[in-house]
């Protein structure tokens, strides 16, 4: 049996992630087409309303990013922008991240592996290529309560 192109898991993560968005209680999880894929999600009453950027990884230990993802934040007053990191493994995790946190740990993680190289990067300089690690977003497990959208059953 040949394994499933990065295509094809990342489309499985953004399945997962519509699934248990649905399970939960939102009333609305749809992914947008296009290069930038992003679900959004509403709650019951249709109040709120988040974006979530889904990153899948097969192996569960380590996400593709890009640097150019990363940037300067500061935690906001209300979050309704997040990353859904996907686990898919024999039994699917999930890790619930707002953005700005995501965001920012790839620019201080690229500014210091930069500063360790000397500004830029050894092998490939202009690649925009990252891995994000689990050890990063294991706190984030299972955390949809942050979303706001699922009402205590």
């Amino acid at each position: 049996m040949s394994r499933p192109n990065t295509h094809q898991v990342a489309r499985a993560g953004e399945r997962l992630v519509a699934a248990e968005l649905h399970r939960r209680g939102a009333t609305y999880a749809v992914t947008s087409a296009g290069n930038r894929r992003r679900i959004e999600a509403t709650d019951a009453a249709r109040t709120r309303t988040v974006t979530l950027r889904v990153r899948t990884s097969s192996d569960g230990q380590r996400w593709q990013v890009s640097t150019t993802d990363g940037r300067p934040r500061e935690e906001p007053t209300e979050e309704d922008h997040f990353w859904v990191f996907v686990a898919l493994t024999a039994q699917p995790e999930f890790y619930v991240v707002p953005e700005w946190r995501v965001e920012n740990d790839i620019y201080e993680s690229t500014r210091a592996y930069k500063a360790k190289h000397g500004g830029q990067r050894p092998r490939t300089p202009h690649s925009t290529h990252s891995l994000h690690e689990l050890s990063r977003i294991e706190r984030w497990r299972d955390r949809w309560d942050l979303l706001g959208l699922f009402t205590d059953r």
